[in-house]
């Protein structure tokens, strides 16, 4: 593949856009099957165990999950296998894109969830409270971040960092509007 460049016609940087897409897969996948494993019967178990700080409020609350953790790790490893033999072995499309990026994306993702959900117990946002462009993106960055020392040399990565970015919080948006009628989520932001 060629690297991103100006000057290029629509066709081209809307390929490029669903390129990005493509390789940040693991990390969408990650944060929908933490969101659906809620309909699996077991492992709801709070990751802070229900205990609270000295403050009085929960280390992360109820909504953050072994389930939500495990679940969405196991989907963010499969999506990234399924990208990199599709996309890599089949297609050629990442020129470094290793079989267990998932992994790190997925990691990545449930840190930035958890931290979040650390900061609004201390500033007093209740669980599943907003937390404005926080909730929307972070998981994005850090899962991507954590993935950096095993794809820094793809040919594309800026573009893919910086398109993943700004998509993500217009996806989250979309997306969970749907999910909210759906039962989902909770909140429909």
């Amino acid at each position: 593949m060629e690297p991103f460049a100006f000057p290029m016609d629509a066709g081209t940087f809307f390929l490029m856009v669903f390129y990005s897409l493509v390789f940040s897969a693991p990390v969408y996948a990650c944060n929908s099957f933490a969101n659906l494993s809620k309909f699996i019967p077991f492992l709801g178990i709070p990751v802070d165990f229900g205990k609270s700080m000295k403050d009085g409020n929960r280390i992360f609350g109820d909504h953050k999950t072994w389930r939500g953790i495990i679940f969405g790790i196991i989907f963010g490893v499969i999506t990234g296998i399924i990208v990199w033999y599709v996309a890599l072995k089949q297609h050629g499309i990442f020129t470094a894109y290793p079989w267990f990026i998932g992994f790190f994306m997925s990691l990545g993702d449930h840190l930035a969830d958890l931290f979040g959900s650390f900061i609004k117990r201390r500033v007093g946002i209740k669980s599943g409270g907003s937390f404005p462009l926080y909730d929307q993106g972070s998981w994005m960055i850090t899962g991507l971040v954590f993935a950096f020392p095993f794809i820094w040399s793809e040919i594309n990565l800026w573009f893919y960092f910086v398109t993943s970015i700004i998509i993500a919080p217009l996806l989250h948006f979309i997306l969970n509007i749907p999910a909210y009628w759906l039962g989902l989520k909770d909140v429909w932001y």
